[in-house]
């Protein structure tokens, strides 16, 4: 047996034995070292050697700004100001749910995180209110996806370190466009399905003064990924410098503005951050041996000449990327499905004369759909967990809203001129 073979049959029984990715990529990786008589001590190195980039340092930077914004009230203020833009449509409640997800994403960047903070804060208001727990469940999971799409977004940093060469403000500017389409895209599947169900409708009506007092609650909360993006594309920061600015506000706000942050909350957001960074940069770290070792034996070459001999369309071979990034996306997390097929696959992108910020919003926003699609589907099981609804049920809820997002997947995939414009503009 080929030691190619023994390292996918070990890396899929690792995963079926439910081994945690990192692991299960390390020790299929080792066990082919010792297979084909590789110097352990080249895989320690390696090891290393996929961590050794001071531009790593901003992932756990960014981590840690969402997580104290998520801390220090924040995310009421940004529920508040929602509710004042779309709190008298019929169904408010999850069309205020998809409207904070937007928001809170572009904050946070993180899927997981924002599933977990607004739905342990909406779905139970909303389930009482609607008695309809399996649709709360269902939106605010999709809705989650919004965050890695719209920038700051944590996958699209991993994008950039695991490609090396895509420009991460180009990256962040080019989300703008697709994740304000997969918020109206879901807030439109949200008016359709509710137009006949019997929810009640607010009539509130908001004083000048009071609208004043929302909207400037919120600009202090949405001024951070002004700070963040805007520091990045204009130049005046490195993505690190950007990840401790937003720190050093974070604090401040949440200190001296909201003053609902403490210390306390500080120590639970740095070991939240410190978990988070550890199962990312374990990753990328035996991501790097994997993917020399792939390297050495000729698998991307292999691949490239495969694909290059079956199709010389870049349409074809992004609907071959798209299939395949789908069927991955099922079964592994987006980020270890990065850190796997980013170096294999973004290379020979650029051999078809795709640009490669096309590629890696592509990239980011198919593997994210794996999050809301089973039997993985993270963001389902935590949404559907808050609101204890079956994963079966909160899926079929899912389903129309999935169907949208597979339509801006279809426009990101092979429409890129629609989102390609905002960075080109700034001469990126």
């Amino acid at each position: 047996m080929s030691a190619l073979a023994v390292y996918l049959l070990a890396f899929i029984g690792l995963i079926a034995l439910a081994m945690p990715i990192g692991f299960a990529l390390g020790l299929s990786t080792l066990l082919v070292f010792v297979m084909t008589d590789q110097p352990v001590q080249l895989f320690t190195q390696r090891l290393w050697t996929g961590l050794d980039r001071f531009t790593l340092v901003a992932i756990p930077l960014f981590i840690l700004a969402g997580e104290l914004m998520g801390g220090s009230g924040i995310l009421q203020r940004l529920l508040d100001f929602a509710r004042l833009l779309v709190g008298r449509f019929k169904g408010s409640l999850l069309q205020i749910n998809i409207v904070v997800s937007m928001f809170f994403g572009g904050i946070n960047g993180s899927a997981i995180a924002d599933t977990s903070a607004v739905g342990s804060m909406m779905i139970k208001a909303t389930k009482e209110e609607y008695n309809d727990g399996e649709l709360v469940a269902a939106v605010t999971a999709v809705s989650s996806v919004v965050g890695p799409v719209i920038p700051p977004s944590l996958p699209m940093l991993i994008y950039a370190f695991a490609a090396g060469n895509v420009s991460i403000a180009a990256l962040f500017l080019a989300g703008i466009v697709p994740g304000i389409l997969l918020g109206l895209s879901m807030m439109i599947v949200t008016a359709i399905l509710v137009r006949r169900k019997d929810y009640p409708v607010s009539d509130r009506r908001y004083g000048m003064a009071e609208i004043l007092r929302i909207t400037g609650r919120f600009l202090i909360a949405a001024i951070l990924p002004v700070i963040m993006v805007g520091g990045v594309v204009g130049g005046f920061a490195t993505p690190t410098e950007a990840g401790c600015i937003a720190i050093v506000y974070a604090l401040a706000i949440g200190f001296f503005v909201t003053r609902q942050l403490t210390w306390a909350l500080v120590h639970a957001a740095m070991v939240r951050t410190i978990t988070v960074t550890a199962v990312v940069m374990l990753l990328i770290s035996v991501g790097n041996v994997s993917t020399w070792w792939l390297t050495i034996e000729g698998v991307p070459r292999w691949i490239s000449t495969a694909l290059q001999e079956t199709t010389s369309s870049p349409m074809v071979f992004l609907a071959l990327m798209l299939v395949i990034y789908l069927v991955i996306g099922l079964f592994i997390e987006q980020a270890a499905a990065m850190v796997m097929l980013v170096p294999i696959f973004a290379p020979l992108a650029s051999a078809y004369g795709i640009d490669p910020v096309h590629f890696g919003l592509f990239t980011c926003l198919a593997l994210a759909l794996g999050l809301v699609t089973p039997p993985v589907g993270l963001c389902l099981f935590i949404a559907g967990g808050i609101a204890n609804v079956p994963i079966h049920r909160v899926f079929v809820a899912a389903a129309p809203y999935l169907l949208a997002m597979f339509m801006i997947l279809l426009l990101v995939t092979f429409v890129p001129q629609i989102y390609l414009w905002l960075p080109r503009m700034m001469g990126l």
